[in-house]
């Protein structure tokens, strides 16, 4: 990195010297999975384009350290970046890649379903494949399509989520790109969708072929926790307990919060499922989850734990139970998480 500064800044080229700092900051984030030491970076590029005035390189800068805080859990913080990046590259008027509106629309669109602003979120998704497809261009409109399933399985709409991931999944492999990103998230799908054998076949291909610490929003650390989730559905519930807690280990030790809060999640599922239930040990993961989750503004998150929690306590502590189980099913109605809703009302039906 320090090689590559010392060119820059030997030419004399400030605004050179930022894009040699943006580049750097998205490698950092997905070879290495130093995303702190990417957002250093990434703000030097910001402060480089700022002094210079050069609003293309803002943007770049923009984009690139919004991903960084994605990758870290700190969503609002991304979607300051991105929000204004997918707006002005909409408009084309700066020299950035033709396809950069496409990309910036897809990344907000993951950053506001974290937040579960679902409406938001695939307006955006459906602005990108709208891009991406007048350009022709097939990388572009796979990642554009796997954001868009990621938006649908994460709202709970799993058969549109599969139907838009399995297109993307034929793109990549027709035109021989990395399909890891749509990989993940497909398996993930495949999973919620009741066919969790294959969706391990494809998570476990993952892990076996992924070069870079990151792809696409998809950490080393949520592959494992997805791989484990499959693992949970199969009652593999040894492998799946491995798993999730790998995935927390690595979400931990690259600082990715947001990933961390999903791996405690997983882990109090896992456990609520052992016979006997560990019960204080499951309430405490889902307890820390839902601490997390609400720090960082995972709304989809901290319904989840709702529920988990509401489950959990539906034999032991009734009233503990429903008062959880109301706030999951609050939630999900407000996020319009249909399906996830009704799963809420089904468990809360024997407390009414």
């Amino acid at each position: 990195m320090r090689d590559a500064e010392g060119l820059a800044t030997r030419l004399g080229d400030r605004a050179r010297l930022g894009r040699v700092l943006a580049d750097i900051c998205a490698r950092l984030r997905n070879v290495t999975g130093e995303h702190l030491r990417a957002i250093e970076v990434g703000q030097r590029a910001l402060a480089i384009a700022a002094e210079s005035g050069d609003r293309a390189l803002e943007l770049e800068a923009q984009y690139r350290t919004g991903q960084a805080y994605f990758a870290i859990g700190d969503y609002r913080r991304a979607l300051d970046l991105l929000s204004p990046c997918a707006e002005d590259a909409a408009g084309g008027r700066h020299q950035l890649p033709p396809l950069f509106a496409s990309w910036s629309q897809t990344w907000l669109a993951l950053t506001l379903s974290s937040l579960g602003r679902f409406t938001e979120a695939r307006s955006h998704a459906q602005e990108a494949i709208r891009i991406a497809e007048g350009a022709n261009h097939p990388f572009t409109l796979a990642e554009a399509l796997t954001g868009l399933g990621s938006v649908a399985f994460a709202q709970g709409d799993i058969s549109e989520a599969v139907e838009v991931l399995e297109r993307g999944r034929a793109l990549v492999r027709a035109w021989d790109h990395q399909p890891s990103a749509v990989l993940a998230r497909l398996g993930h799908a495949l999973a919620l969708s009741g066919r969790p054998r294959e969706a391990r076949d494809l998570l476990e291909e993952v892990a076996r072929s992924a070069t870079t610490i990151s792809s696409m929003g998809v950490g080393r650390a949520i592959q494992l926790a997805w791989l484990g989730e499959a693992h949970l559905l199969e009652a593999r519930l040894d492998e799946a307990r491995q798993r999730a807690q790998e995935a927390m280990s690595l979400a931990q030790q690259h600082q990715e919060r947001g990933h961390e809060a999903w791996a405690l999640h997983l882990l109090g599922a896992i456990l609520a499922c052992h016979d006997p239930c560990d019960l204080e040990k499951a309430e405490g993961h889902y307890r820390v989850a839902l601490t997390l989750a609400g720090e960082l503004g995972m709304r989809p998150l901290v319904a989840h734990c709702h529920l988990g929690l509401g489950k959990l306590f539906r034999k032991v502590r009734p009233k503990h139970a429903r008062e959880h189980l109301v706030m999951a099913t609050t939630l999900y109605r407000e996020m319009g998480m249909r399906v996830w809703q009704e799963r809420a009302d089904t468990e809360m039906g024997p407390l009414a």
